[in-house]
């Protein structure tokens, strides 16, 4: 599976990246010339690629390893329009298992795609993680 990550100078990008230990406050899904991604305002949606790098003028590719690249593009697909989980970022904060389960923060949506992450903890899932999984 093909992932982009990402990270800005905006003050929530470098809290989550406090917050996360991680060189990374984003991190989406590439299908073709598109990004499936979990975002703060719109919840889980398909933008283009060149409009993601605008927002992330640090950005870099990597692959995950997943049993079958199509079935985890598939179950990301399969989310779009689903809202943003707020509660499992606090949930992260607090280490506390306040995730929505037809809602998904952005990490969190690339570990369930990815079908290699025990259910229970997806929601604990942050960039680093999803970084350090990746090639």
């Amino acid at each position: 599976m093909k992932l982009i990550f990402g990270r800005n100078n905006l003050p929530f990008s470098w809290l989550i990246r406090i917050f996360t230990w991680s060189r990374w406050s984003h991190v989406g899904i590439v299908v073709g010339d598109k990004v499936i991604e979990a975002t703060a305002l719109h919840g889980v949606v398909m933008t283009p690629i060149a409009d993601f790098i605008k927002r992330y003028n640090d950005h870099s590719y990597a692959t995950m390893l997943t049993e079958n690249d199509g079935d985890a593009e598939f179950r990301a697909l399969l989310e779009v329009g689903k809202k943003y989980d707020f509660s499992a970022i606090f949930g992260i904060l607090f280490r506390s298992g306040w995730n929505q389960d037809n809602a998904w923060f952005c990490s969190e949506l690339v570990a369930h795609a990815a079908g290699t992450y025990r259910k229970d903890r997806v929601s604990r899932i942050t960039p680093e993680m999803i970084w350090s999984n990746s090639k």
